[in-house]
């Protein structure tokens, strides 16, 4: 990199120490300054790292003529190459950037080019498959190159290069094996897919190749394939949690107690992954104590993580009730975590009041915490719909609906909300008429979900068009049979003088739930 000039490298400087201290938006001006031709490589890949964070997309769009970028070596930049390549539809780039970062002497890039691919398979699917047929296309391309893009070419089914690049490979290679490896765990019978697996030895194959075939131990659903193939891989957190994960399915102390000195003595897992581990293997060995222990020294290492909701899932589970949940509102309030944490918080704390049936003692303690929520997240409908369910159950059908109404004004075509707002006017509050509309548009977004089906048919019921009800809730009925639909069922056989069917749907539907209302409403009149 050629010495800048001096005002210019005090003004990196600057970024640079404004980035590091997370004001991300000044440490951005410097690059909105500069243009991206004059940018280094390093600097091109500190400010795309800004950029995508501050969602300065037309920054990013500059980037392509940089000459930086073209050249460089930097994995981070070649992947974001590939990524703009595929973005803008020139599938030429797309395939120069996807054999750098394969071609790349560090092994990130092999990860970087999967992510990337797999990532924008959805929305450039078409361009990556044409990136995929020029790449696939050269003379030159190493057995390791043919095989990975074999299991592109396989997985998006295109059979013509599938079939060529595997031709291709050396016979008795390793990547010849794993190629027959992936059509039998994909397209052949469970049994043949371990066999092979079981015969494959995970000391032959590259840690990317390990990589590869742990997703096919995955798929086959053999916990002891799936546990030798993660063993192989180089030990990190992350593997050490899908080891966890895997004890979990099949708790046994010994194992997890092997584990657990494991992770005690790797020497590269850092401060907060160590104890982040060893507080979930405590959960399963119902070490609470051992587990609260873990959880807190993580989080004094100031990582924002869910180990700050699994410390008070562990203080509850030691009947510090009180702790648990000052703690999990504590995160809940915390703007400097994750929505993600924040709600897993507030979703925990819901789990924990039902656990205690807090409603015996008094229904508003759980009000509270669903109002509390709603205050932090105005606009998370799903947990405003659950207060809305939780009030109609409670018989406060006017704040129930004012809650659905309020959904209703930002997401107007939220199908379930729809739903219910109709169906409780056509039901409890007697207005059918005013019903048909949110109701017809709740079927119209979702015609194929049993729920809206069912009053759908109920509001044709209302409105007397009992044949065009009688469709309707039928089909509701063969998706998902319910005490419910089977009270619908009977009134509409009913008033279409069909005694017997009413009588065979109120039978169908007293042995689904005896105590359902409509069903005994029917009983008394079918008598």
């Amino acid at each position: 990199m050629p010495a800048l000039p001096v005002d210019r490298l005090e003004a990196l400087l600057q970024s640079e120490f404004q980035f590091q201290s997370g004001q991300f938006n000044q440490a951005f001006s410097y690059y909105r300054s500069q243009s991206p031709a004059q940018l280094s490589a390093e600097e091109l890949l500190r400010g795309s790292q800004l950029a995508t964070v501050l969602g300065e997309s037309a920054w990013l769009a500059t980037l392509d003529g940089a000459p930086a970028l073209a050249e460089a070596v930097q994995v981070d930049l070649i992947r974001q190459r590939f990524e703009r390549a595929l973005q803008t539809d020139r599938s030429d780039s797309a395939q120069e950037a996807w054999q750098a970062l394969l071609r790349h002497p560090d092994d990130r890039g092999i990860y970087a080019s999967r992510a990337v691919a797999e990532t924008n398979a959805a929305g450039h699917q078409q361009t990556l498959n044409a990136a995929l047929a020029l790449y696939a296309g050269r003379t030159d391309l190493t057995p390791a190159e043919r095989f990975e893009l074999f299991q592109f070419a396989y997985q998006w089914r295109l059979e013509e290069p599938a079939n060529r690049l595997q031709g291709g490979l050396p016979p008795k290679s390793t990547e010849a094996a794993l190629a027959v490896t992936i059509r039998e765990c994909v397209d052949g019978a469970p049994d043949a897919c371990k066999r092979r697996l079981q015969r494959l030895d995970p000391l032959e194959l590259s840690e990317w190749q390990q990589r590869s075939v742990l997703v096919l131990a995955q798929r086959a659903g053999d916990p002891e394939l799936n546990r030798r193939w993660i063993e192989a891989l180089p030990q990190d957190s992350g593997t050490y949690y899908q080891r966890i994960v895997l004890l979990g399915r099949a708790m046994d102390d010994a194992p997890a107690q092997k584990l657990q000195a494991e992770i005690r003595k790797d020497s590269a897992l850092d401060d907060f992954q160590r104890p982040v581990l060893l507080g979930s293997l405590g959960e399963l060995l119902k070490d609470w104590p051992g587990a609260e222990t873990q959880y807190r020294e993580a989080l004094a290492a100031g990582v924002p993580t869910t180990a700050s909701v699994r410390l008070a899932v562990v203080l509850f589970r030691q009947g510090k009730r009180d702790a648990a949940f000052a703690q999990l509102q504590t995160v809940a309030a915390d703007a400097g975590l994750s929505d993600e944490i924040r709600r897993d918080a507030l979703q925990t704390e819901i789990q924990f009041h039902r656990l205690l049936r807090s409603d015996e003692r008094d229904v508003e303690a759980l009000n509270a915490v669903y109002r509390r929520g709603i205050v932090l997240w105005p606009q998370a409908n799903p947990l405003r719909y659950q207060y809305a369910m939780r009030l109609f159950g409670q018989d406060r059908i006017d704040s129930a609906m004012s809650e659905l109404q309020t959904i209703l004004k930002t997401a107007p075509a939220d199908a379930d909300t729809l739903n219910a707002y109709g169906f409780t006017l056509a039901k409890e509050l007697n207005k059918p008429r005013a019903a048909y509309k949110p109701i017809a548009q709740a079927f119209l977004l979702a015609p194929e979900q049993p729920e809206i089906l069912d009053s759908y048919g109920y509001v044709l019921f209302r409105l007397g068009r009992d044949k065009e009800a009688l469709t309707h809730l039928e089909k509701a009925w063969r998706l998902t049979p319910s005490a419910v639909t089977a009270g619908h069922l009977g009134q509409v056989f009913l008033r279409l003088g069909d005694r017997q069917q009413a009588h065979d749907y109120l039978e169908k539907g007293l042995q689904l739930d005896a105590s359902e209302a409509e069903l005994l409403a029917l009983q008394e009149r079918l008598r």
